[in-house]
């Protein structure tokens, strides 16, 4: 970790930033809806991003004419979409499952991820979103937040213990009906390059999500709000089994 002098914030203002953030996508372009603001502000802070594309998105296809197609092209996208991001490009990746369920499986395989890296902050869905993918991507993320500290599924002298979770917001998962405490991430100089990025990387999303941006803006605009500044987006941290020893800022 490493603390820095926030200079562009209140003056006087001193923030940690964290070595590493790894990120748990359901979908290829959930990197980017619900956190991407925060991957172009941190990875331009120094901080190693890694990012886990978890489903192949291949429902993610408006016309029956894309289905043959959806998987190399979503694949293509999200490649392109963390490459744009700044995230670690070597490190990341896509595991390209077809679904995920909260099993010993998939648990044990985030567990083995979590303690390989050793992120200082580990990010994913929120365990109420309503798309099941989400969900059930939150729920073995936060089973194996869990385990990862423990010896189980072959842990012993590789534990770990990040040092935050947060469960980031989603078209499926609007925090306004969410209880817990929102951290606002200040984007405002990020957010034309954030959308920029949608537009460009993930065209095959275009008629799937023709709403999205207007759902992203408005949001941005009312996070921004909570946290007085321009655009946020906004985290609920997780404090189950980890310690909260670094804010989003």
């Amino acid at each position: 970790m490493r603390v820095e002098q926030a200079s562009y914030l209140e003056k006087g203002l001193t923030f940690v930033i964290p070595d590493s953030i790894l990120v748990f996508a359901p979908h290829p372009d959930d990197e980017l809806l619900s956190c991407g603001g925060l991957i172009l502000k941190y990875s331009k802070l120094g901080t190693k991003i890694i990012v886990i594309g978890v489903t192949r998105g291949v429902g993610g296809y408006s016309k029956e004419s894309y289905e043959s197609d959806i998987h190399a092209i979503r694949i293509h996208e999200f490649e392109k979409s963390i490459q744009l991001l700044g995230a670690d490009q070597e490190l990341s990746q896509d595991l390209g499952y077809d679904e995920i369920t909260p099993t010993r499986f998939y648990i044990k395989k985030f567990t083995q991820l979590i303690r390989k890296f050793q992120p200082h902050l580990v990010l994913c869905p929120h365990p109420e979103d309503s798309h099941w993918i989400h969900r059930n991507t939150a729920l073995c993320v936060v089973e194996a937040v869990y385990h990862c500290q423990g010896r189980a599924y072959g842990g012993y002298q590789k534990e770990w213990v990040p040092y935050g979770c947060y469960f980031y917001e989603s078209p499926s998962c609007k925090f306004e009906y969410i209880d817990g405490p929102k951290i606002i991430c200040d984007i405002t100089a990020y957010w034309k390059q954030k959308m920029k990025i949608f537009e460009e990387v993930y065209k095959s999303q275009v008629e799937m999500l023709e709403r999205v941006s207007d759902w992203a803006e408005r949001t941005a605009k009312l996070r921004g709000e909570l946290g007085l500044c321009e655009y946020g987006e906004a985290f609920i941290p997780d404090t189950r089994y980890v310690p909260l020893k670094i804010l989003l800022i």
